[in-house]
C-alpha cells in the first residue's frame, strides 16, 4: 500500500474515532423509571416537575392497584373505604401546584389513614360493624396536618378491630392477609396501612399504637415504622384505648419518607395535652435536614442486650442483627455491646402496662366527641348491640369492669412502673453516652393466621415507656419474611434517629416489594 495513503487512511480512522468518541452539543439524559409500588416522595415529585406525571393520575393509579390486588386478587382486604372526594383533591391540587406552586414536598402525595384516625371524607369506624357508615365532625389534627401541607387522604386501612389485637382482624374490614406469605399474621393492629403502603396503595400511612402497632405492621411488612415520643404528635381525633401509651406515628418505604411525613404531623395541640411536653424541645428544622449516608460515623451505638431473648427459636433472629450491628460498626460507629438495665425486661413489660385500665374512659370520651353521629353512645350499649366482632366480647367486659381507675392501686403501679422503666433506659443511655440503642424489634416472625398468637414477638420497649423508636428492614430469615432492627432514643431525639436510622438503611437496602402484588401494566413512573 502506498505510504501516503496508508497514512491518511490511518488518520481517517483517528478522525472517525474522535468523532464518535466526542459529546456532541445535544445532551440526552435517560429518563429514570421506576415501579409505582416502589416509587417514594422524591421519585413522585421528580415526576411531577417533569411534567410526567399529576396527582391526578397518581390516585387513578393507586386506586387500580387497590382494586386489582385488595378487592380481587389475593384480596388482602388492606382498605375499609376510600375517601369520598380523592380524585377531585387531586385535581384541585394539580391546578394549584401550576397556578402557585406546592406548599410542601407532600403537595399531592397519597396517604392512607388507619380506621381510628378521623377524617371528614371518609367515615371513621375502628373497623367496628356497630360505627359502620358513620361521619366525625372533623378531622383529627393530624390529618388537617397533612392535609394543610397538600397530601390527600385516599382511603382508611383496615385494623384490629378498636386497635385491640395483633393480626389485622375487624367485624368491619375483615381479616387483612400478609402480602409475603398469605397464611401469616400481617402484623397489627395498623395491619391495613402497613400494607397499603407496602404493596403501593398509596404513598405514606398514619398508623397508631398502644403496645407495638405501628412497628409491628411496618417489621412484617418491610417497613419503615416510625412512633415517636409520646408528645411530638397530637392524638387529638383518634379512637384511643390509653391516655398514657397511645400515640400516632407513620408507614413509609423509606426513612426520608418518614422523615418528611413526621415534619408535618408534628406539634403542639392544644386539644392533646401531652403535646405541651415538646415545647421548647423540638427543633424547627425538618427532620430530612438531619438525614446523612454517613450519619452512623463516629456515633455511639448501644445494643441493647435485655431484648435479644434467650432460647433456641430466638438464635436465627439474634443471629440476623447481630450481623447488621456488624454493619453498623462498619459504616463508622462505636458499638457498645452488653448494655442491660439488670433486669428482666421482658417480664416487666405486662407490669408496665396500662391500657386495659383506660380502655372504658377512652373510649367513653371519644364518642361523647362524636355527638349523634354514632349510634352508641357508650361500650356498654355496643356491647350489648352485637355489632362487634364476637372474640372481642370479653375483653371489651373486661374494659368496662377495670373501667374506674380513681381509686385502683394496681392502675396506680402500672403507671408507676412505666415511668421507673422509662428513667431507667434513659439512665443506661446516658451513662454509656450512646446516640441511640439498637435490638431485634421482634423476636420471632409473623405466626400463622387464626393462632391469635403475638407471644414473645414484638419488643413493645418503645410503646411502654414512651420513647421514640424507628423500626427499619433487616433482610428476610430462612421463610422469606421480613425482620427488622429498632432504633431506640432518649425523648424528642427524632432528629439523631433520622440520621442513624437513614444511614444504616442506605448502607443495607434491605426492603424488597413483595411477588404477591407486582406492577400492572403501564403503571411506571419516569422523569
Amino acid at each position: 500500500m502506498h505510504t501516503k495513503f496508508r497514512k491518511y487512511l490511518s488518520n481517517t480512522k483517528r478522525l472517525l474515532a474522535m468523532i464518535l468518541l466526542t459529546p456532541t452539543f445535544t445532551s440526552y439524559t435517560q429518563a429514570k423509571t421506576v415501579d409505582l409500588s416502589n416509587a417514594t416522595i422524591d421519585d413522585i415529585n421528580a415526576a411531577f416537575d417533569a411534567g410526567t406525571l399529576t396527582s391526578e393520575e397518581l390516585v387513578t393509579r393507586y386506586l387500580a392497584r387497590i382494586e386489582a390486588y385488595d378487592q380481587k386478587g389475593p384480596s388482602l382486604k388492606a382498605i375499609i373505604a376510600i375517601a369520598d372526594n380523592a380524585i377531585e383533591r387531586a385535581r384541585a391540587l394539580d391546578k394549584e401546584r401550576v397556578e402557585k406552586g406546592p406548599r410542601s414536598p407532600l403537595h399531592g402525595i397519597p396517604f392512607v389513614a388507619k380506621d381510628t384516625v378521623d377524617t371528614i371524607d371518609a367515615p371513621t369506624a375502628g373497623g367496628c360493624i356497630g360505627l359502620a357508615n358513620t361521619y366525625p365532625l372533623d378531622d383529627s389534627t393530624v390529618v388537617r396536618k397533612l392535609k394543610n401541607a397538600g397530601a390527600i387522604l385516599l382511603a382508611k386501612g383496615n385494623l384490629d378491630e378498636f386497635n385491640r389485637g395483633s393480626e389485622g382482624l375487624s367485624s368491619l374490614g375483615g381479616q387483612v392477609l400478609n402480602p409475603y406469605d398469605l397464611t401469616r399474621n400481617p402484623g397489627g393492629s395498623s395491619a391495613g396501612p402497613g400494607v397499603a403502603v407496602n404493596c403501593g396503595f398509596a404513598t405514606l400511612g398514619i398508623a397508631t399504637e398502644t403496645g407495638a402497632s405501628i412497628r409491628s405492621p411496618a417489621s412484617n411488612n418491610s417497613l419503615v415504622g416510625f412512633a415517636p415520643t409520646q408528645g411530638l404528635i397530637s392524638r387529638a381525633g383518634l379512637i384511643a384505648i390509653s391516655y398514657t401509651q397511645d400515640r400516632a406515628g407513620s408507614h413509609a418505604k423509606t426513612v426520608k419518607d418518614a422523615a418528611i411525613m413526621a415534619n408535618y404531623m408534628r406539634g403542639f395541640d392544644a386539644e392533646d395535652l401531652f403535646t405541651h411536653s415538646q415545647l421548647g424541645r423540638v427543633s424547627d428544622s425538618p427532620y430530612s435536614d438531619y438525614l446523612d449516608l454517613d450519619g452512623l460515623k463516629g456515633a455511639r451505638i448501644g445494643v441493647f442486650r435485655d431484648l435479644f431473648r434467650k432460647g433456641e427459636e430466638f438464635q436465627e433472629i439474634n443471629n440476623m442483627i447481630d450481623l447488621e450491628i456488624e454493619k453498623i460498626y462498619e459504616q463508622g460507629a462505636l458499638v457498645i455491646d452488653g448494655l442491660s438495665i439488670g433486669m428482666d425486661i421482658v417480664k416487666f413489660f405486662p407490669l408496665a402496662r396500662a391500657s386495659n385500665f383506660e380502655f372504658y374512659e377512652a373510649y367513653r370520651a371519644y364518642i361523647a366527641s362524636r355527638g349523634d353521629t354514632v349510634p352508641y353512645k357508650s361500650l356498654e350499649a355496643l356491647q350489648e348491640s352485637g355489632e362487634i366482632l364476637e372474640r372481642m366480647g370479653p375483653r371489651y367486659l373486661d374494659s368496662i369492669e377495670l373501667g374506674n381507675t380513681e381509686f385502683n392501686d394496681e392502675y396506680i403501679a402500672r403507671l408507676k412502673n412505666r415511668k421507673t422503666l422509662r428513667s431507667m433506659i434513659v439512665e443506661l443511655m446516658d451513662e454509656h453516652q450512646v446516640d441511640a440503642l439498637v435490638h431485634p424489634f421482634k423476636s420471632l416472625t409473623a405466626p400463622p393466621l387464626g393462632t391469635g398468637d403475638r407471644g414473645p414477638r414484638d419488643n413493645p420497649v418503645s410503646s411502654v415507656t414512651g420513647l421514640p423508636a424507628l423500626v427499619i428492614p433487616a433482610g428476610f430469615n430462612s421463610e422469606g419474611l421480613p425482620i427488622s432492627i429498632e432504633f431506640l432514643g432518649r425523648p424528642f431525639s427524632e432528629p439523631t434517629l433520622f440520621k442513624l436510622a437513614y444511614a444504616y438503611e442506605q448502607s443495607t437496602q434491605h426492603r424488597i416489594a413483595p411477588d404477591s402484588t407486582p406492577p400492572l401494566p403501564g403503571e411506571e413512573i419516569s422523569y
